[in-house]
């Protein structure tokens, strides 16, 4: 009975987890991609208006697809990944907690 208590409580805390990553690589993307953000400040009037949203949507998709894959297959439940990748995982979380309380509380 406590194990079970123990595997609920851990299949919460990696979706939460999942749901932080995804929400830093969004936030990411979309301060990169939208109409004023940082791409379009370096580029200036290059920037396509239209073409920015299927920019910014492709490369979120296909890293969320593969952040979901990874959670699935148990990389990020165990410790042995690579160093880079705990940092890089560590990034996007922060990321997502930084863009999720911006979002809900500012």
């Amino acid at each position: 009975m406590k194990e079970s208590y123990k595997e609920s409580f851990q299949l919460i805390l990696s979706l939460i987890y999942v749901a932080f990553v995804i929400a830093g690589i969004s936030g990411i993307s979309y301060s990169l991609f939208r109409p004023e953000g940082w791409i379009s400040n370096w580029l200036g009037s290059v920037w396509s208006m239209e073409m920015h949203f299927l920019v910014m949507a492709v490369p979120v998709f296909i890293i969320s697809i593969v952040v979901v894959k990874k959670w699935l297959n148990g990389l990020f439940a165990s410790s042995k990944g690579d160093t880079l990748v705990n940092i890089l995982m560590g990034i996007l979380l922060l990321a997502g907690i930084y863009f999720s309380s911006k979002y809900f509380f500012f």
